[in-house]
């Protein structure tokens, strides 16, 4: 799954096509992987953070049906942004997981290589992310979701973007990844918004 900063990229690019840029909307997109605020939590925290099922189409079913029931309870952009990362995690586990790890594993053991990932995508960095970085820190507005709190989501706030650096280093997530990322995730998404 992407980082905190691919999904706010993501996010931007899909924020841009449909006209979302608000502190809620980003702060969705992040919500997801509040649970890791205190380190990487146990799976069944992350996977009801995330609506998650082992097979890619019965997660995409189940946190569509979840974005549907929970539209009067929430601001629209907070939650668009929330799906807008989920998706993008079942896109990324779908479509690119594999091939950039075989990508990796042709330098280092197979067993280093989701590290490696790791540590890829958190040397990824445009200057878009400044911009949603203010934005993010011009509101402290949170809410609860799933099991996450709003304490614990402006925890993971902070967190996530004071930890954002300027590197630009990515070796295998590269800019035409990414750029796929976008679109086929704007596809999932955009199928959703014609409904």
């Amino acid at each position: 799954m992407p980082n905190v900063k691919i999904h706010e990229r993501v996010g931007n690019y899909i924020g841009k096509k449909i006209g979302k840029n608000s502190y809620d909307y980003y702060l969705g997109l992040l919500a997801p992987d509040s649970p890791n605020v205190d380190g990487f939590a146990p799976k069944e925290e992350r996977w009801m953070a995330h609506q998650r099922r082992k097979d890619y189409d019965e997660w995409r079913e189940e946190i569509t049906k979840f974005y549907d029931m929970e539209k009067k309870y929430y601001p629209e952009d907070f939650l668009l942004g929330y799906y807008i990362h989920v998706i993008t995690d079942i896109v990324y586990d779908d479509f690119f997981y594999i091939p950039i790890r075989d990508e990796i594993v042709k330098e280092i053991p197979l067993e280093k290589s989701h590290e490696a990932m790791r540590k890829d995508m958190d040397n990824y960095y445009d200057t878009d992310l400044d911009t949603i970085k203010e934005i993010l820190k011009s509101n402290n507005e949170s809410y609860d979701i799933l099991n996450i709190s709003k304490k614990e989501l402006l925890r993971w706030k902070d967190k996530e973007i004071n930890s954002w650096k300027n590197t630009d280093k990515c070796k295998y997530l590269t800019e035409e990844i990414l750029k796929e990322l976008d679109e086929k995730v704007y596809d999932e998404i955009s199928k959703k918004l014609e409904r």
